[in-house]
């Protein structure tokens, strides 16, 4: 058996393993493979939803979504780090990286249906795949406002990628309108379908349903260049989300006492890991990361700590290394990561954090559902 089969092999178990310590309803095609994990181990009994569960948009509630788990660097198992929100029927996107469009189809959320979108900050992994959304919702017939929102640059990230990035696709859609067939009503929109509006802390949205608040994070090493976190609240429950940082004041007063913390963990603890970068001490002392600044990242042991110290109620770790994805994933990373640790890295992660922190601890993984009702 080939390499990359044994690891799809081992996927299944790898997810039984930390859905385990979920403490929290799992659904979607997460559930799908859990469900054939028990199976392949002889065990009955629920697993909760359906295998074909899917997020209902006409439910009453709050709703997480894990739209992508991963981190910078491709990884054919995990999109692009970010997540969605949806309050009665409202999607609110964070982070529009690598597969998002797709992971929001296969949970059943057609990407036209999101109303508001959040940047935490504007690193190529976190906005790769806005260009393609903001084309495809405008030509598909996007006729309401999309709204989106995000640290200062995120009005000329997005006219860059409209105007700029896709300029021969925006006077396209204009040919096509202007040939469009006159007998039919639904129509492109002449304009793109989006207001844009840079932000800083404070309260980004309020409405009957639910309050957006965000502050700012640790993660780039200019000042001048700020990351954000955001925090939803409302009646069913409350969500706060990181975005990359370092562990930051923002992101502790943003979790303080949430039912729901998404969290990055991309680095891991000093001696987690042999070969590259993330397991130099170097990068581990405060000290020499002031002398020598660099991005902000959070251990599996900083984050347990977090989650102790702001009272979170589950703690769910995304934007995850590559760590045990197929080879040639596993190889373009090994600069940052060194070689694959093995399936033992995601034990070690978890056992870090519940050594700090004695909440329900879940490792993230795609197309993931909560449910606050």
């Amino acid at each position: 058996m080939s390499i990359y089969n044994k690891l799809m092999k081992f996927n299944p178990v790898r997810r039984n393993i930390l859905a385990a310590l979920a403490g929290g309803t799992l659904s979607g095609v997460s559930a799908l493979t859990l469900r054939r994990a028990h199976a392949a181990a002889g065990e009955t009994g629920s697993m909760g939803q359906p295998a074909n569960a899917l997020v209902d948009l006409d439910k009453k509630g709050m709703q997480l979504i894990i739209t992508g788990s991963g981190s910078a660097l491709p990884d054919p198992l995990r999109g692009g780090a970010s997540c969605a929100v949806v309050v009665d029927g409202t999607v609110l996107q964070f982070d529009c990286g690598r597969r998002v469009l797709e992971n929001l189809m296969l949970v059943g959320i057609n990407p036209m249906k999101i109303d508001h979108m959040f940047f935490t900050h504007l690193h190529f992994d976190h906005i790769s795949d806005y260009d393609y959304y903001a084309i495809t919702n405008w030509i598909a017939g996007r006729q309401d406002t999309v709204y989106v929102y995000g640290p200062a640059g995120t009005e000329a990230m997005s006219e860059g990628a409209i105007r700029y990035m896709h300029a021969m696709n925006v006077d396209f859609i204009g040919t096509i309108l202007e040939h469009w067939p006159p007998h039919m009503a639904a129509r492109p929109r002449e304009t793109p379908p989006y207001a844009v509006r840079d932000i800083g802390p404070g309260t980004v949205l309020e409405t009957d349903s639910f309050r957006v608040s965000c502050l700012e994070t640790k993660h780039l090493p200019d000042p001048s260049v700020k990351s954000l976190g955001y925090r939803v609240d409302s009646d069913y429950g409350s969500v706060a989300i990181s975005g990359d940082t370092a562990v930051s004041e923002g992101m502790k007063t943003l979790a303080r006492d949430v039912d729901i913390l998404v969290h990055e963990c991309v680095k891991p603890d000093l001696g987690m890991t042999s070969g590259g970068k993330f397991s130099l001490k170097d990068f581990h002392k405060e000290e020499l990361m002031k002398e020598r600044p660099q991005t902000g990242h959070t251990s599996p042991t900083q984050l347990g700590q977090l989650a102790r110290e702001v009272n979170a109620k589950k703690l769910i770790a995304y934007h995850l290394a590559p760590y045990t994805s197929v080879p040639a994933a596993i190889e373009m990373s090994s600069m940052y990561l060194g070689p694959s640790p093995g399936h033992s890295i995601w034990g070690k992660f978890l056992h870090a954090m519940q050594q700090q922190y004695d909440g329900p601890v879940i490792l993230a993984e795609d197309r993931m559902i909560f449910s606050l009702e």
